[in-house]
């Protein structure tokens, strides 16, 4: 048992640590959109509220969730940590519900509105940003997701059923296994509508309407 016991903290303080490491690398990128873009678009006025918001979404909340977390995990407050962030995990379900939008709105901005395709030029070719594009940095949120579902799952296994953060990991993985589904049910009936909108092209010419309501691929 106590064999069991020191192999599920070494795996368990392996994860933690990699959780942590990753945090910090997401909340960097996170932190380019925020800093570079929205704050200073903000002040600027380049883009009226109602756009910046439409491509941006979400985006500073979840900076700020996750710089909470990155805090608590500094700490060792593993369970607690969790259990704070999981209460704003709907974040991502919204965000990536808005994403095909922010990506749409942002192309057409930057065929239409000049200055900001100026700004996001010059912003994107800061150090900081090392070749990356606002629109790379984009889907961050989407991918995190996913990884947060491996990580505490892997904490969940090695952790002891006993132990006072069971639990709360336990209810952790719940949350972000059920906003994942969300968030893949999304992207399934992007990808649905996407192939239906190419099948209708390929039927140019025909009488045959593919893309209706509730249609599936």
């Amino acid at each position: 048992v106590e064999e069991q016991r020191a192999r599920w903290e070494r795996k368990r303080s392996r994860t933690a640590k990699e959780l942590l490491e990753t945090e910090y690398e997401y909340l960097e990128q996170l932190d380019l959109v925020v800093t570079f873009f929205v704050t200073i678009l903000k002040a600027k006025g380049t883009l009226k509220p109602a756009v910046l918001e439409t491509i941006f979404g979400p985006l500073e909340s979840i900076y700020s969730a996750s710089h909470v977390l990155s805090l608590h995990l500094e700490r060792g407050n593993l369970g607690p940590g969790l259990e704070n962030f999981c209460q704003n995990l709907e974040l991502y379900g919204h965000y990536a519900e808005n994403l095909e939008l922010a990506n749409k709105t942002l192309k057409e901005q930057l065929r239409k509105n000049k200055s900001f395709r100026r700004f996001k030029k010059l912003q994107e070719t800061r150090p900081q940003f090392q070749g990356r594009k606002l629109e790379d940095l984009l889907p961050l949120p989407q991918q995190r997701l996913h990884q947060y579902k491996h990580f505490l799952r892997d904490l969940l296994e090695n952790t002891s059923p006993d132990s006072a953060e069971y639990q709360k990991l336990a209810k952790a993985v719940k949350s972000v296994s059920e906003v994942s589904r969300w968030v893949q049910d999304i992207i399934r009936k992007r990808e649905n509508s996407l192939q239906l909108l190419r099948v209708q092209k390929l039927l140019k010419g025909q009488k045959t309407q593919v893309l209706t309501p509730g249609g599936s691929y």
